[in-house]
């Protein structure tokens, strides 16, 4: 009997010590939750004040922490491709970036490369008024966060708006390399068409 006594009180030991496991745990999921609810938040605002016609609703996903716009999956918005697809990415991208650095607790790097934001989008008025939008975030990002981040972007045209808050490096073919790094010669580089998988 002590023996079945002694075993009763470890288990309920064990559930008390369960019990409050369980309620630390839920705490922190909800703490979770509402940042994850901010995240969905300030995506939503980001993309939707890029004034795109196709932009009813923007959120992140609970369960895949991507992005929904209009109801529509990250997946099918990517499969799209053009416009569509660079925007979601493109806020969704300049979301995190700011949101890590906003949060230390959640741990995004401070560290984005962006390849032709620009190139999904036509050369309209509107789309100039749009790719001013996202290079004033751009410029947004870098007064807000100075030295903590670094955003480096690839376009083919200058930014279309100023500022002084933008390095330009620019590359052609007598200049092809970032200045500073040296190019190792052409007898030192094979082409990646040429290398075997």
């Amino acid at each position: 009997m002590r023996t079945i006594d002694a075993d009763i009180r470890s288990l309920k030991a064990d559930r008390r010590q369960i019990n409050r496991d369980i309620r630390d745990k839920s705490q922190q999921l909800a703490a979770r939750q509402t940042l994850l609810g901010d995240l969905s938040t300030e995506f939503g605002r980001l993309l939707t004040s890029w004034n795109l016609p196709w932009v009813t609703t923007a959120v992140i996903d609970r369960d895949t922490y991507l992005p929904v716009v209009n109801g529509q999956p990250f997946e099918s918005l990517q499969a799209s491709g053009g416009g569509i697809a660079t925007s979601v990415s493109l806020a969704y991208s300049l979301t995190l970036l700011a949101f890590g650095l906003d949060h230390a607790d959640v741990l995004i790097p401070s560290f984005l490369v962006i390849d032709s934001p620009r190139k999904a989008f036509g050369n309209n008025d509107s789309d100039r008024q749009r790719a001013a939008e996202i290079y004033s975030r751009f410029r947004t990002l870098a007064d807000a966060y100075g030295e903590r981040l670094q955003l480096i972007i690839a376009d083919n045209d200058p930014p279309p708006i100023s500022s002084d808050s933008f390095g330009k490096v620019e590359f052609d073919y007598e200049n092809p390399m970032v200045p500073g790094v040296g190019h190792p010669g052409p007898d030192h580089v094979t082409r990646i068409e040429n290398q075997e998988s």
